[in-house]
């Protein structure tokens, strides 16, 4: 329930504040645009390609990574059957 107090203070609330003011409407909003152009530019010249030199530093690291692993994997296969090798012919 509200009274006419209130209904007159909310009023002159919003009149008070430019942020809700209908004749400014026009100029944040061209201000907003030309902020979000500014940051659209900067995202498309440093952020966007800092990111993909690191995607490509990552998907390097990373094949490199597995070549190296796998050819451990094959050694220690080798070695396995290595050891499994002589320790037959030792025993024979």
């Amino acid at each position: 329930m509200s009274t006419n107090f209130t209904k007159r203070a909310n009023i002159k609330f919003f009149k008070n504040i430019p942020q809700f003011d209908i004749l400014t409407l026009g100029a944040q909003i061209f201000g907003l645009l030309i902020s979000l152009y500014f940051f659209y530019a900067y995202s498309i010249s440093t952020s966007i390609t800092n990111f993909i030199e690191v995607k490509k530093f990552r998907t390097k690291k990373f094949t490199n990574n597995n070549t190296i692993i796998t050819k451990i994997e094959k050694d220690l296969n080798y070695n396995l059957w290595l050891i499994s090798y002589c320790y037959v012919k030792f025993l024979k």
